[in-house]
Formats: structure tokens, C-alpha cells, sequence
């Protein structure tokens, strides 16, 4: 009797999270039907992806978390200069008035 030896497919992160979401949209059965896989495949994907912190959800501009967590950093740190910028323009002008105020009598 031959032994049937069945190659085991692999799926890249991204199919995986994909599947998950579609999962959640649709049901994990419409997903694993639609997907011609096994709906334990799913859950199992959807349990590893909840439990998984590293995990980069996409947002619907297609940047995922963490790129979005590095762009506020950015702009809170731009933030930051631009405010300092504007207090010593302040400033600044506070002097040149006195200043011109001065000159004036």
C-alpha cells in the first residue's frame, strides 16, 4: 500500500491577517469556504493574532500601527520645536517694540 504524503501549504503573515479580518467581517466559515482552507486554520490564526502584540494591523490608509505611532512622535516632537520657535519670535517682538517705543518719544 502506498503512503499518501500530502505537501503542507504555507502562508505568508500577511495572507494570515488577512484572513482574519475577512474572518471577522464575514464569519470564519464564509472565510475558510471562500478561502479553500479549514475553518480550525482560522481560528487559530485569529487566536495567535489577538495573543500577538508584535501584529501590525493596516489601517484603511495602509500604514500600519506602528507607523502611525512613529509619525506622532514626530509631529509631537515638531510640535514641540515649532512652539519653542513661536515663543522666541514672541519675545522678540516684544523687545523690538519696546525698542521702537523707546526711539519714538
Amino acid at each position: 500500500m502506498a503512503e499518501k504524503t500530502r505537501k503542507r501549504r504555507s502562508f505568508s503573515d500577511e495572507f494570515k491577517l488577512e484572513a482574519a479580518e475577512l474572518a471577522n467581517k464575514i464569519g470564519n466559515s464564509n472565510a475558510a469556504r471562500e478561502l479553500g482552507i479549514n475553518e480550525s486554520v482560522i481560528r487559530n490564526w485569529k487566536k495567535s493574532l489577538e495573543g500577538n502584540q508584535a501584529v501590525q494591523t493596516a489601517t484603511p490608509s495602509g500604514k500600519t500601527s506602528s507607523d502611525l505611532e512613529r509619525e506622532v512622535r514626530r509631529l509631537e516632537k515638531e510640535n514641540r520645536y515649532l512652539k519653542e520657535i513661536n515663543n522666541i519670535l514672541k519675545k522678540s517682538t516684544a523687545i523690538f517694540s519696546a525698542d521702537h517705543m523707546e526711539r519714538s518719544k
